[in-house]
């Protein structure tokens, strides 16, 4: 649309805009650009933001046509609706003081794909996967917005030097002769034939009025093989290539040139003569070519956003079937994350405040097997299987501190109605020490009896005495300190020979019997 140099300042039919002319009282008009099939292109400047635009006016022939400025027209509307940049902008569209119709779109520094291929003769396979893979891009929200170009070709591929870096973005051009998928229009009717003939589809030489969004994919897989073997399948004049599309399958790329069997037989399913037997979308397309992009490339990027689900794209065809992309330059282990993660929300939702334990290595290895796959959003719902092995989790983890809890309760009621151990028995040899001692010395002020010597009762244990482990003393029966007490007295009898044996002991404060 915008080729490198200026075809020179000749004069211009009337009726077109003449150099240094305003359209719109904004638009200055600085060079001509370049002539298309049905309309001529200037380089102009917007007077107030001082920004270089690109404007394509109808020639004045075709402006006397009502059916094509109507199709004009529809290029305006179907390019102003697309929002990817792997599309050219349509910033304003307007006419001419002599009544012809102009579309003012984004201006482009670069060339387009034909002049890239008439310097270059043909591109190396990554390249050339590249500049398909981005065109994709553009084609895949067209599609998802219902509107087949029908006239892709290299000359509607534009590379746009962009400022950041040194890669060129693949921009589409020329919706011109597009057609909206459900809209009745005599001008895409039966026997109605537009196209350049090289790249269109059987159905369209055809004239079917059923044309779709495979025709495009056929015209990019013979871009693709343009690319890469530096010819086109079909060579002659313009009745014998259409007779061929319609009649012969194209030859197979490797008798020209040495391809990876992934890219020759994406280039066979692209150009089936069967629309039925082509990829059924974009999408498809995308996944077969997107091992052979060059890693980091601007196509590489898009494969890998549209495998996402998150293409810089506002539309998607999201009736296409969704696949995996697989990505040869890096693996990736997004899912097994992505798993892990959703189990570990699951498991805290069911548990309330409780830290999610994590899931089972088994279970994070086998998600780290799967084939990967497009992953959902994170905020979505835990599964019905997550939601049962967190409540069996839930179960089993209250079960548990009940029996433990019960277990406590059992221990500490048993500690305190623990009965305490019964007094040992007095042996003989134990009641004879007190009787031998009070009738050698029987105590002042009293007199011999035969009810039995009078014993005065010790004072009761503090609890602070010396404990020794010997039998006796654990008794308090010990005959060497059963005289003793201050001034040699005898009154510090053992306390244990005045308890009855019917009563019971007092409780100690020992740690022993607790």
């Amino acid at each position: 649309m915008h080729p490198e140099g200026s075809p020179g300042q000749e004069a211009l039919p009337r009726g077109l805009p003449q150099i240094g002319q305003t359209l719109g009282a904004k638009y200055q008009i600085v060079r001509l650009l370049g002539e298309g099939g049905m309309a001529f292109v200037y380089e102009a400047s917007h007077k107030r933001l001082q920004q270089r635009v690109a404007i394509k006016v109808l020639t004045p022939e075709f402006a006397r046509d009502p059916e094509l400025v109507s199709r004009f027209e529809r290029e305006a509307r179907a390019v102003a609706r697309l929002r990817t940049k792997h599309v050219a902008r349509v910033m304003d569209v307007d006419t001419t003081p002599e009544g012809i119709p102009y579309i003012v779109m984004e201006f482009l520094e670069g060339r387009d794909l034909d002049g890239e291929l008439q310097a270059r003769t043909r591109l190396p396979l990554g390249e050339a996967v590249d500049y398909l893979l981005q065109a994709c891009a553009g084609m895949l929200e067209a599609h998802g917005m219902g509107i087949v170009h029908r006239d892709l070709k290299p000359a509607n591929l534009f590379l746009a030097n962009e400022r950041e870096g040194n890669d060129r973005v693949v921009k589409v051009l020329d919706f011109g002769i597009s057609k909206m998928v459900g809209e009745a229009t005599r001008l895409t009717g039966a026997g109605a034939v537009m196209g350049t003939v090289m790249y269109m589809s059987p159905e369209q030489v055809r004239a079917q009025p059923n044309v779709d969004t495979r025709a495009d994919i056929w015209a990019l897989g013979v871009i693709l093989y343009e690319l890469i073997a530096g010819r086109t399948p079909w060579e002659g004049h313009s009745h014998q290539i259409a007779a061929a599309i319609v009649a012969q399958d194209p030859p197979d790329i490797r008798t020209f040139i040495a391809v990876p069997d992934g890219v020759a037989a994406a280039l066979t399913t692209m150009l089936q003569r069967d629309p039925a037997r082509r990829f059924a979308g974009v999408r498809e397309l995308l996944v077969a070519l997107a091992p052979f992009a060059p890693a980091g490339s601007i196509g590489a990027g898009v494969a890998e956003q549209v495998a996402l689900g998150q293409s810089g794209s506002r539309a998607m065809l999201l009736k296409q079937p969704q696949r995996t992309i697989p990505m040869s330059s890096r693996p990736s282990e997004l899912d097994a994350a992505v798993a892990a993660a959703r189990a570990a929300q699951a498991q805290a939702q069911a548990q309330g405040s409780r830290t999610a334990p994590s899931p089972p290595a088994s279970l994070t290895t086998g998600m780290a097997g799967r084939e990967h796959s497009a992953p959902r959003s994170m905020g979505a719902p835990p599964s019905a299987g997550g939601r049962s092995r967190a409540r069996l989790v839930l179960i089993f983890a209250i079960a548990i501190g009940l029996v433990g809890a019960a277990g406590v309760v059992l221990i500490l009621v048993a500690t305190f109605y623990k009965t305490p151990a019964p007094p040992t028995p007095m042996t003989a040899e134990d009641a004879a020490a007190p009787a031998a001692h009070s009738s050698a010395e029987p105590p002042p002020g009293s007199s011999a009896s035969s009810e039995g010597p009078m014993i005065t009762a010790a004072p009761p244990s503090t609890g602070t005495a010396n404990r020794s482990s010997s039998s006796r003393e654990s008794r308090g029966t010990s005959p060497s300190t059963a005289g003793s007490g201050s001034g040699g007295s005898k009154k510090g009898v053992d306390a244990g020979v005045s308890r009855s044996p019917l009563s019971p002991p007092p409780s100690s404060s020992n740690p022993v019997h607790l």
